[in-house]
């Protein structure tokens, strides 16, 4: 047995001390000599941060998680991220950036938020338009944030039932996608559009087991002709063939046209509208928007 099982499996209350059944007392531990041996690799702690954390778990009883961090030995995204390596969410040293700070599917999979979109996946698997999740363009009303939010969340949500997905940045007037994931701007969409890098070579892993990402790249002042040329045409018919599912970021519908052209090229568009803040008004122009460029509707979201 190792130093960390040898030290875990001591953590447990004596009996005197136990108020739950030896069945639960004994899963316990093994979720903590399990967390510990991740934590370890992960590089977040060491046999001497172990020791400390059974010490308090004997004397207090407390979960090893909550003894670490009141250690101040762990935070809590270092516990999540450990969970989310056991239950192969996360890519154990491999792929780029960080775990985004709004992943609710994977820092908190038994909310109910994160059964909300897992249900929203199911809808759209099971939908009559679910041919077209192939590629799809997420568009919204005034503010980006809650998009972001959804997108994210659904992206993660197929990734977790073994699907290829790819998020894509197209809204070449922010870095909003690079900023999540803690990611170099670019390369991303606008150096491939211009023919600055090969498409290959701006798509990177993320952290999340089989989600990757194309970030917008470096902010443009050209965004509208990049965006409204062919070869965006092009980089999608070439997404849909290299993915099983890719979501692809688009500017908020207002005074910049941009998102018109994304959403053309998509074909199909998944609206996110925000509680108590979208009027009945825009969302109208929103609809009509959509309906003069022929996009098909496969969804929508209420969030916020």
């Amino acid at each position: 047995m190792s130093a960390v099982r040898r030290r875990l499996s001591q953590s447990a209350p004596p009996p005197s001390s136990r108020k739950t059944t030896p069945a639960v007392a004994q899963a316990r531990a093994e979720h903590d000599r399990r967390l510990g041996a991740t934590l370890i690799r992960l590089g977040k702690l060491n046999d001497e941060a172990i020791a400390k954390i059974v010490e308090l778990q004997r004397q207090t009883n407390a979960p090893f998680a909550k003894a670490a961090s009141k250690l101040g030995l762990l935070t809590r995204e270092d516990v999540e991220t450990a969970l989310g390596v056991q239950n192969g969410f996360i890519r154990e040293r491999e792929g780029e950036g960080r775990l985004p700070s709004n992943a609710i599917i994977v820092r908190r999979p038994a909310s109910k938020e994160a059964e909300q979109f897992r249900a929203l996946r199911t809808r759209l698997l099971t939908s009559k338009d679910a041919e077209k999740l192939n590629l799809f363009a997420i568009a919204a009303n005034g503010s980006s944030r809650e998009a972001d939010h959804v997108t994210l969340n659904l992206a993660v949500s197929f990734a977790q039932i073994g699907k290829r997905v790819l998020i894509v940045d197209a809204d070449l007037r922010a870095t909003r996608l690079a900023t999540r994931f803690s990611l170099p701007a670019g390369p991303g969409l606008r150096e491939t559009l211009s023919a600055q890098c090969d498409i290959r070579d701006a798509i990177r892993p993320t952290i999340i087991a089989n989600l990757s990402v194309l970030t917008a790249g470096e902010m443009s002042p050209s965004a509208h002709e990049l965006l409204s040329g062919k070869t965006l045409n092009l980089t999608f018919d070439y997404l849909r063939c290299a993915y099983d599912i890719v979501l692809v970021m688009t500017t908020p519908f207002g005074p910049v046209a941009d998102a018109q052209f994304v959403w053309a090229a998509a074909g199909g568009v998944f609206i996110v509208t925000r509680r108590n803040l979208d009027r009945l008004a825009e969302l109208k122009s929103l609809n009509t928007a959509l309906r003069q460029i022929d996009a098909s509707i496969i969804g929508a979201a209420l969030a916020g």
